[in-house]
């Protein structure tokens, strides 16, 4: 099935699709936007053969989706994002299982964090992304991704600075390539995250100065552990991937 009619490239490894682009609420929940996203992968990228990586957790729902679709085995990665002080929620970076730390260095110091800050931050943070990864693999052991093309599949892409950090540690621990999917994105998320990918592909892309993931979806909520485990443990009955 040809879900896009019309292919814009942008960035010369950015693929959006027009007919859901520059639009609001254009899915009904993650899953229906992964089984639109898997068809947009075949049609961009044909038969694939490696790993889909959901990132945990609003992506885990989307891969999980993703993977049925294309018959591919599904694993997860945890990033976790640097906040600003005043909020859970907005972040300026993110850091991955092995250290990896991606921000905006103009953002930190316009809240006064000097370079030492932002990695005592990650610091702390690191420890989190530990634990959870334990928590949704029993594992931070990622052999079975060394050598292997992936996909990384996230709900959204808003500054960039957590799927990047997401596909910097992919190539740290071996992936063979990275490419980024996601059913919708920010211009500027997507500008970003591209420069860390062989290709990014998104169906829903948007731009103005409030963008939200959300406001692609008609039904969101954030994904808790236990419903990301239950994707995984889903997806293992099937294809079984190697033991991480």
């Amino acid at each position: 099935m040809t879900v896009c009619s019309d292919v814009g490239v942008a960035a010369g490894n950015i693929y959006y699709c027009e007919d859901y682009s520059w639009k609001y609420y254009v899915f009904k929940d993650r899953l229906e936007a992964g089984l639109l996203l898997a068809s947009f992968i075949k049609q961009v990228i044909g038969d694939f053969e490696g790993y889909i990586i959901g990132l945990a957790a609003g992506g885990v729902p989307v891969a999980y989706a993703v993977s049925e679709a294309l018959k591919l085995p599904l694993d997860v990665i945890v990033v976790k994002k640097i906040t600003y002080p005043w909020t859970s929620e907005a972040g300026f970076g993110a850091v991955a299982l092995d250290g990896t730390l991606k921000y905006d260095v103009e953002a930190a110091r316009s809240i006064g964090y000097t370079a030492g800050d932002v990695e005592e931050r990650a610091r702390q943070v690191r420890e989190y992304v530990v634990n959870r990864t334990i928590k949704l693999r029993g594992s931070t052991n990622y052999e079975n991704i060394r050598g292997e093309k992936v996909i990384l599949v996230d709900d959204g892409i808003a500054t960039g600075y957590t799927i990047i950090a997401a596909s910097t540690f992919l190539r740290n621990i071996g992936a063979a390539s990275v490419t980024i999917a996601t059913p919708t994105s920010s211009i500027d998320g997507a500008l970003t995250a591209a420069r860390e990918a062989e290709r990014l592909l998104v169906l829903n892309m948007r731009t103005g100065p409030f963008y939200a993931v959300a406001e692609a979806y008609i039904e969101w909520h954030d994904v808790t552990e236990e419903e990301a485990l239950e994707y995984i443990a889903k997806t293992r009955k099937h294809f079984k991937p190697q033991a991480m």
